[in-house]
């Protein structure tokens, strides 16, 4: 702990002398005018909650910004960026707007309904267009996915000894450390869905045992995205049921990507232009579907700014979470913000 507290510290006053010393500033004006570079940072959120709504969730930490992050977020990228819709960035390398600032789009994981009541009433206050990717099959959903309920499980001591237990057994050879639950869950990730589901079906509480009485991590409702659709949000797809597409056969990569946009367009009544790689997994066959299905873009969790004229089925995204945008003392920080955009970890 005291060793992630000095790394921290460490990478904030790296961050404050590079902000305060205009190396951020010089490194943006260089690329920008004298490589004439187009480019727009593309940032990726999950989660938007309160201080009180952190404690009861079950979603790791890397996935969740504050609500007041969030604000001090919007308010220096109002100053900073032109932020643009969707459309405008499908325009890219035709848009005649003013590029005296870098261009932002924002976007939206999963389908969480804090985009809806704490995020979106801050993005129309601010004017600022977002895009949400929704995975279908969660919308109307409470519990969260199978991350929520196996951190909820991992919170009661016999569940969580229950887990070890029978991950011990299977990982073997070391393969998998069950003693740490961000471990488990990457290892769990890299799995088939249908081999995870079966797994899961002997960590996790049958759904007539769990309660989801809390609503903190409860999903959209279909009447929320439509009204976030007919006022300024973009509303993409994220697959069906949110596996990692690169470990599903043929069949299934088709019907995740096929059903969530028809589903989409159907309840929306409008096109759906753009996909989101679940935790931006993806490969060629993979990429080479989404195109196929009808989709004009997707986008990877692979980290750095997105240039124009590049491959429009892996843009880049910056992934925002409160460990990579405050500084030591938990508020927002500008300074670690753009150590962050820039890539200088």
């Amino acid at each position: 702990m005291r060793t992630a507290r000095l790394r921290r510290f460490l990478r904030f006053a790296a961050a404050s002398l590079l902000y305060f010393s205009g190396a951020f500033v010089l490194r943006r004006f260089f690329r920008q005018r004298l490589l004439h570079k187009k480019e727009v940072c593309v940032l990726g959120l999950h989660r938007v909650l309160t201080k009180a709504e952190q404690s009861r969730s079950n979603s790791l930490e890397g996935m969740v910004l504050s609500d007041v992050t969030f604000v001090r977020l919007l308010e220096y990228l109002e100053r900073r960026f032109h932020v643009v819709s969707l459309e405008t960035f499908f325009r890219g390398q035709k848009e005649d707007a003013d590029r005296s600032k870098p261009w932002c789009l924002l976007t939206f994981d999963d389908g969480w309904r804090d985009t809806y009541t704490t995020a979106y009433p801050w993005l129309k206050r601010f004017a600022m267009p977002a895009t949400v990717f929704l995975a279908t099959g969660s919308i109307e959903g409470r519990g969260g996915f199978w991350v929520e309920q196996l951190k909820r499980s991992w919170r009661i001591p016999s569940l969580r000894a229950q887990t070890k237990s029978v991950l011990s057994q299977l990982a073997g050879q070391n393969k998998c450390q069950v003693t740490d639950l961000e471990d488990i869950v990457e290892w769990l990730k890299h799995m088939p869905a249908e081999k995870r589901h079966s797994l899961l079906g002997q960590l996790l509480p049958s759904e007539e045992n769990s309660d989801y009485s809390d609503e903190v991590d409860s999903m959209l409702t279909w009447n929320q995205v439509i009204e976030m659709s007919r006022n300024g949000v973009e509303i993409g797809a994220h697959t069906v049921s949110h596996p990692l597409l690169s470990n599903e056969s043929d069949t299934t990569v088709e019907r995740e990507l096929r059903i969530s946009k028809q589903t989409l367009e159907e309840r929306l009544g409008k096109k759906v232009r753009a996909f989101a790689y679940p935790n931006g997994d993806w490969d060629e066959r993979v990429r080479r579907r989404v195109e196929q299905v009808g989709y004009e873009s997707a986008f990877t969790t692979r980290p750095g700014w997105h240039h124009f004229g590049q491959d429009r089925y892996t843009i880049r995204r910056i992934l925002l979470h409160e460990g990579n945008v405050t500084g030591p003392d938990g508020e927002f920080s500008p300074a670690t913000l753009n150590l962050t955009l820039a890539g200088w970890h």
